[in-house]
């Protein structure tokens, strides 16, 4: 007889407490029909209930184990197979088996490997009640204060029956600001739907993590990244339920299947009107997945797999060649606008030639020892004039500070002309190489043989000759497993997918779209649905709407509680989940192929720190960006603008042949407004940048409205959207003297691409130049070991580069030592005195600049209190300085080196010239 956890049989009483042991007789349980066990010398005696006679059992035919413990049945939840055991009051564990008492008091026996054993989060001393009970008070809060008073109890009552959140739960992981857990990743993945190089690093992180995040600016393909994440989990069996805040971002997943004649496992559930219809609309049979004249060829995952380095590889030369065109574009424009400032300042002092056998470094490497040259002592002059001679082949000895100056304009144009000849050099080397290798058919094969794989995966699981099974709605609740196994796929909102799915079922994978405007309390809901997930939205978009009054409300809540400020409702729950899942991977879609170059590049350089790749092309449209301002005076009245009305109708509208054609403004009033003088039967549809998220038309106008400083107008994530909206064509309408910072950003980068930057007073930075030269300007500085022959001014330059390094700054760069005459164009302001001074080599400390507008926005001097306290000449020359700079609406800001909190009054500065005062929803860091 085996004993297990028993010294001797007089430890088992009789009868057999069947809730304390197990009695196994010949290898079969049966517990419940034995009355009474002895153990003798040599056998063990059974007598079963009701039964006078015994039976004798050699020992090895006797097993008795004993009861390790037992589990609270709310505490866990048993799985078998794919079905969830309900209605379960007792559940004993044995070791190696498990009974369980169900409340109709049937017992059943299994081996622990039968059984899945899900743990309740919520009973761990883990936090997660806490932020749990939060949400509840939430949705408790929000409903009874909805709309027109009226209660809104849904949420509330879903929330009600969450009383068991599963420790395998995405949301279990949420609630406990946990780590995401690493999982089996497949050994070949799958491209169905096209890829890149961004979507193929999300897809495959999203299968080999619990959670994962994807963020996908405008046009970068994200719901072609979600339809390939959708078709690997497929072909592995998984079930996936995929949501959103509203049905539209979902509805374009299932539009995007059904063109490949792909949807026919989806279930479009959701709301009960949803259900309804999608179950009174089934189809009894499956589609054809053949090709019309050809059965699917086998495919081989092997050769899959082993061609996609290449093809990453060639992706990556690919990108490189959008990256080199939109450079070349960009020198192009910017040499234009130099050719006006050399031919403005070049006095034809310099008489020397300059050897045209420079190359760029060293051109550039010239270039910054000259500018160092000029704050020399005498003995370092002649050094570097020593140095010239022989290295560069120019003579600098007796020539004028004139002369120096043209060098620097000749070296500064040698250098465009050979970066316009290296760059179109590397692309024509680029072309031939994704020539060679052909890379448009290989990349379409690769696509086209996924496809058949999956397909040939579907086809096995959904015989077309078959019969298709029918359920009804009861099928939610009564066989949702029967149910998942045929429509493995389903749609839904965020706050109905627990409404849509049996209790206790989780999804294999939840993945969120437009996750930026999905709230915690929905978004919460729909993750206690699944095991993983993939969160999918935009930073730089709007976010879910806050009203003030709302804000009020979630505030005194939050306030009961003491917990992390990454559960602020505020956040929506991509910046939630960016924060709390920090150890996530988190990947940024940067390949952009949807608006013209030009116009998404002011996205791409403005909010996206120039990450995007722009692989959409150029149309003949000869100025895709064009802004229109109104004639002088104050127009708005309130939120509307009648006099942008009449622009955008009768200036605009009649010289537009296009048929895809949207208007759209920041507010509801001038909207309403529009649709009364616009006649949208032709086709254009107005409507507010917040209903257009997520819209795209060929052409867009965006009426502002105001006339001042309006911080909801102006706002980045707003702007961002109402911009990249536009496909092919652009038209701003703004006031005339436009005061919002961003806009005024966007005005400036129309007029510099379209070659109209004249009409400033001021030159544009010459952003590309820079970026160049500063590099070496640094590295000719570290052989020095200072930027500056003052320490002080050493120290502001690493200041100004970690406060410019933040994401709230990302479109900012800084300039250390900047010549006045490379930024003053009309010298007719300045007085005689001042315009002397701008010709005399006088320089700006540090000058920040756009790289968006290549505007300044911020000038700094570092003044040392020995120097310039009691120094008249050196404060004649600083008062000079504040004054020419006033004059061009240059603000400057000066340190003095016995100051303090410099690096506080630079970031509040900056703040308010950018107008970046609150970046909504920060906190995702992207690889």
């Amino acid at each position: 007889m085996e004993l297990e956890d028993i010294e001797t049989m007089s430890d088992i009483p009789s009868p057999i407490d069947e809730n304390k042991y197990l009695v196994f007789l010949n290898g079969t349980e049966k517990t419940s029909e034995i009355g009474k066990i002895t153990d003798t010398a040599s056998v063990i005696e059974v007598q079963f209930k009701g039964q006078p006679k015994v039976y004798r059992y050699n020992n090895d035919k006797v097993v008795i184990k004993k009861l390790q413990r037992t589990l609270d049945p709310t505490s866990v939840r048993l799985w078998l197979g794919r079905r969830c055991l309900f209605n379960v009051e007792k559940v004993l564990d044995f070791g190696e088996f498990i009974k369980v008492v169900f409340s109709n008091q049937k017992r059943s026996l299994y081996k622990r490997g039968e059984l899945r054993i899900e743990t309740n989060t919520l009973k761990e001393n883990n936090g997660s009640t806490e932020v749990l009970n939060y949400l509840k008070e939430l949705a408790s809060s929000m409903g009874n204060h909805n709309i027109k008073g009226e209660k809104n109890d849904f949420l509330e009552n879903q929330y009600a029956k969450m009383e068991f959140i599963s420790q395998d739960s995405a949301l279990s992981t949420y609630l406990t600001q946990g780590s995401s857990k690493p999982l089996q990743a497949p050994e070949t993945i799958i491209f169905p739907f096209g890829l890149n190089l961004s979507q193929e690093k999300a897809v495959t992180r999203a299968l080999a993590n619990q959670i994962s995040l994807i963020e996908g600016p405008p046009g970068t393909g994200k719901t072609q990244t979600i339809l390939n994440i959708i078709a690997n989990l497929l072909l592995r069996d998984k079930t996936i339920a995929v949501v959103s805040n509203n049905n539209a971002a979902t509805q374009n997943v299932f539009d995007k299947l059904e063109n490949h004649g792909l949807c026919f496992f989806v279930a479009k559930l959701g709301n009960k009107v949803n259900q309804k219809e999608f179950f009174e609309n089934q189809i009894s049979t499956y589609p054809k997945l053949e090709a019309k004249d050809q059965p699917i060829k086998p495919t081989n995952k092997k050769s899959l797999k082993s061609r996609i380095a290449n093809l990453r590889r060639m992706l990556g030369e690919h990108n490189d060649l959008a990256k080199a065109l939109m450079e070349l574009e960009a020198i192009k424009i910017e040499k234009q606008h130099f050719n006006k400032i050399f031919r403005a300042q070049l006095t034809g002092a310099f008489a020397a030639e300059v050897s045209y056998k420079l190359d760029i470094e060293k051109i550039l490497s010239f270039r910054s020892g000259l500018e160092i040259f000029q704050n020399q002592n005498l003995f370092k002059r002649f050094l570097f004039k020593v140095k010239t001679l022989f290295t560069y082949r120019v003579q600098l000895f007796g020539i004028s500070s004139n002369a120096i100056n043209d060098l620097k304009l000749i070296l500064e144009e040698r250098f465009y002309e050979l970066k316009v000849k290296t760059l179109k050099a590397l692309i024509s080397s680029l072309e031939e190489r994704l020539r060679d290798f052909q890379f448009e058919s290989v990349l379409k094969q690769y696509t086209d043989e996924s496809m058949q794989l999956f397909k040939q995966h579907l086809l096995k699981k959904y015989p077309s000759k078959q019969h298709r099974k029918q359920f009804d709605q009861t099928a939610l609740w009564k066989n949702f497993d029967d149910f998942s196994e045929e429509f493995p796929v389903v749609l839904s909102t965020t706050h109905s997918l627990r409404n849509s799915t049996q209790e206790s079922f989780l999804y294999d994978y939840l993945i969120i779209d437009e996750a930026s405007q999905v709230d915690l309390v929905s978004g919460a809901l729909a993750m206690s649905c699944a095991k993983n997930v993939v969160i999918v939205g935009d930073l730089k978009q709007l976010p879910h709407v806050v009203t003030d009054r709302d804000r009020e409300l979630v505030d005194f809540v939050f306030n009961q509680y003491s917990l992390n400020s990454n559960y602020h409702y505020s956040l929506s729950l991509l910046a939630s989940a960016s924060k709390i899942f920090q150890k996530a991977p988190k990947t940024l879609l940067r390949e952009h192929y949807r608006c013209h170059p030009k116009i998404i590049d002011f996205c791409n350089q403005k909010f996206y720190g120039g990450e995007l790749i722009i692989l959409s092309k150029a149309n003949n449209i000869e100025k895709p960006m064009v802004c229109i301002k109104t004639a002088q005076g104050n127009h708005a009245r309130g939120l509307s603008n009648q006099r942008q009305i009449d622009v955008v109708k009768n200036e605009i509208l009649p010289r537009l042949t296009a048929t895809d054609l949207g208007i759209v403004s920041p507010f509801r009033e001038q909207v309403n407004k529009l649709t009364k003088h616009i006649d949208t039967e032709t086709g254009v549809e107005i409507d507010t940048v917040h209903k257009y998220q997520g819209r795209e038309k060929d052409t867009m106008i965006i009426t502002t409205v105001v006339n001042n400083e309006n911080e909801f107008a102006d706002d980045p994530n707003l702007l961002n959207v109402a911009i990249s909206r536009a496909k092919e064509q652009l038209y701003v309408v703004v006031s005339d003297g436009e005061k919002n910072k961003n806009m005024k950003d966007l005005v400036d980068y129309i007029r510099y691409n379209n070659f109209e930057v004249t009409e400033s007073k001021i030159y544009s930075i010459f952003d590309l130049l820079y970026q160049n030269y500063s590099q070496h300007l640094k590295r000719y500085i570290e052989n020095a070991k200072v930027i500056s022959s003052y320490k002080s001014e050493n120290l502001m330059n690493a200041l100004i580069e970690e406060v410019i390094s933040s994401e709230r700054f990302s479109n900012l760069s800084q300039i250390p030592n900047y010549p006045l005459r490379s930024l003053i164009q009309d010298l007719s302001l300045l007085s005689e005195n001042e315009a002397a001074f701008v010709k005399a080599s006088s320089h700006i400390d540090f000058l920040i600049y756009s790289r968006v507008s290549k505007q300044p926005v911020l000038a700094i001097e570092v003044d040392g209190v020995a120097f310039h306290a009691h120094n008249p000449t050196q404060l004649r020359r600083d008062e000079l300085k504040d004054s020419i700079l006033s004059k061009f609406d240059i603000p400057i800001l000066r340190f003095a080196t016995d100051g303090s909190g410099e690096k506080e009054k630079l970031s509040n500065a900056l703040i308010e010239l950018t107008g970046n005062k609150d970046i909504k929803n920060k906190g995702m860091e992207l690889t």
